[in-house]
C-alpha cells in the first residue's frame, strides 16, 4: 500500500467509504453516482486496484512466456 491514494485511510475507513459510494449507486442508479464524494470515488478505485481490477500498467511489458 504505497500509493498515496490508498495510504490515505486505514483499511476499515477505506472500505466504509467505498461501501458508502457503492450503496448510493446501488440504491439510486445513475443519480447515485452524482452524489458520491471524491473520497468515496477514490476509495472505490483503491479497493478495485487492491483486488487487481483494472488495466495492466503500461510500464509492465507483456509476458513472452520465456
Amino acid at each position: 500500500m504505497n500509493a498515496p491514494e490508498i495510504a490515505r485511510w486505514n483499511p476499515d475507513e477505506m472500505l466504509r467509504l467505498a461501501a458508502s459510494g457503492v450503496a448510493k449507486v446501488d440504491l439510486l442508479g445513475p443519480r447515485g453516482s452524482t452524489l458520491c464524494s471524491m473520497d468515496e470515488i477514490t476509495a472505490m478505485a483503491a479497493v478495485c486496484a487492491l483486488h487487481g481490477v483494472g488495466p495492466r500498467l503500461l510500464s509492465t511489458p507483456p509476458s513472452t512466456g520465456e
